[in-house]
């Protein structure tokens, strides 16, 4: 009894570490994204980063199975988690270029509640009074953070993560219902197939390589590098750990966004951020708590 007790703490211990190392690289990749958008187009960023999150995935795929790991039954669901998911990724990255980290990644924390409104609408799933003020909560506390009627509220940063997070929300809903019948490592690898050529066919057709600085070219390969460990180490998080328990360590963004923010962009942390992520971080957890609660049986 005690020895398997070891071996689960352990291996949750071992998905804790993976899973705090993906947010750590993907908090990098943002602050790379905004320390270089002015000086080469997003769309070659995104494209970089498909591409090269591919070898990792493929190489994954074969050790466990394969080819036969790339199978998809449930194509629709995977072209809806596809595009949703490329559409999320692409208004994250250009909601932190105009926002501040700090208040990118906070904001981008009420995804619990999006899911749980769109599980509500795609999934008819039931929610009691509690997750409903819990939702009310979540997004009093977005309101919060972006400050209606103040000087810079307008800022199109706020619309970017709105959709980003939105279309993030709809991804997920759709790994769920994949969940079902794929594995993670195949949807990964057919969605950073279709994100990859997606910019690509942009790129070529409306930019030309010329227009990247050669001092950019060592940063683009380095996204592409971290966005292949990040993969990497999302798929083994949560081999190891289940998604439910791992849940609450995504808060892990909020003050890693704060230190980057404060100090490599010289961003203020007012009392407005403090209160509404505060919020946000309450009311998401609490829906965490009760859909574990009546999950179990």
């Amino acid at each position: 009894m005690t020895k398997s007790k070891e071996t689960s703490e352990n291996s949750y211990l071992i998905g804790a570490t993976c899973l705090l190392l993906e947010i750590v690289f993907g908090s990098i990749m943002v602050a790379i994204v905004k320390y270089i958008a002015s000086d080469v187009s997003v769309a070659f960023i995104l494209m970089f980063r498909y591409i090269f999150c591919l070898p990792i995935l493929f190489f994954i795929g074969l050790k466990l199975d394969g080819f036969s790991h790339f199978r998809i039954k449930n194509k629709k669901i995977l072209a809806l988690r596809s595009v949703s998911g490329l559409l999320g990724l692409s208004f994250w990255y250009l909601s932190v270029i105009y926002l501040a980290i700090s208040k990118a990644l906070a904001l981008g924390q009420i995804m619990p509640v999006f899911i749980c409104l769109l599980s509500i609408i795609f999934l008819q799933e039931k929610v009691g009074i509690y997750r409903w003020t819990a939702i009310i909560f979540g997004l009093l506390g977005a309101i919060i953070i972006i400050d209606p009627g103040t000087e810079g509220w307008k800022n199109i940063g706020f619309l970017y993560i709105f959709l980003g997070t939105l279309f993030a929300s709809i991804m997920f809903v759709s790994l769920r219902k994949l969940g079902l019948t794929e594995n993670p490592i195949a949807t990964a690898f057919w969605y950073n197939i279709f994100g990859g050529m997606v910019f690509s066919i942009y790129c070529f057709s409306f930019l030309t390589m010329a227009d990247i600085p050669e001092n950019i070219w060592f940063v683009l390969i380095i996204i592409g590098l971290l966005a292949s460990a990040q993969q990497a180490f999302m798929a083994f998080s949560h081999k190891f750990a289940s998604a439910s328990s791992l849940a609450p360590l995504h808060y892990a963004n909020i003050p890693i966004g704060i230190l980057v923010g404060i100090m490599v962009f010289n961003e203020i942390i007012d009392l407005n951020f403090i209160a509404g992520t505060t919020l946000i971080v309450a009311s998401t957890l609490f829906i965490i708590y009760r859909e574990n609660s009546l999950a179990k049986p």
